[in-house]
């Protein structure tokens, strides 16, 4: 934990913390296209669910940078994006889980999400990503040796240290 508190204090007020955070997502949502567009990686149901996690984040994060420093609009939105964060979380430990332990052949997830989300009961479209198999256990594509549900678990579980230590964190008198 020192050493989330010492990144805290170098980045400064919680707006830097929040933009710095916006920026990320950009990037991480940039990157996710480029992946599919470029290097033709399909992404699976759960991995759209996480970059559409990334992409809420990103208005949250920038209202949060713009917002009056510890005021309650700022500290509201850091909350909702704490929420955000953990349901990415969750997400990116359930796919890490079947890419760790891979049901069985019969469970599938290989319809697109916007496939299911036409074509489907947007319950049914939750069952199935709780039931996720196939192509979102798969562990071909990796990034500096991480499967790419990994790499996001690490990076949501960043932003949910950095979003608890702003959100507990007391303002000293020269930031407010």
């Amino acid at each position: 934990m020192t050493a989330m508190r010492t990144l805290l204090r170098k980045l400064g007020s919680p707006s830097r913390v929040a933009l710095a955070l916006g920026v990320v997502c950009v990037g991480l949502v940039g990157a996710s296209l480029f992946v599919q567009h470029v290097l033709d990686v399909e992404p699976c149901p759960l991995c759209i669910v996480q970059r559409f996690t990334y992409l809420a984040l990103i208005p949250v994060f920038l209202g949060a940078a713009v917002a009056k420093p510890y005021g309650k609009v700022q500290r509201s939105l850091l909350w909702g994006a704490t929420v955000l964060t953990l349901a990415g979380l969750a997400v990116a430990g359930y796919q890490t889980d079947l890419q760790l332990s891979p049901p069985g052949i019969t469970a599938s997830c290989s319809a697109g999400l916007g496939y299911m989300l036409d074509t489907m009961a947007v319950s049914e479209v939750l069952a199935r990503l709780l039931h996720a198999g196939a192509d979102c256990a798969d562990t071909s594509f990796r990034i500096l040796g991480l499967t790419l549900a990994q790499a996001s678990l690490i990076i949501f579980t960043i932003f949910a240290a950095l979003l608890a230590g702003l959100l507990l964190r007391s303002p000293n008198r020269g930031e407010r």
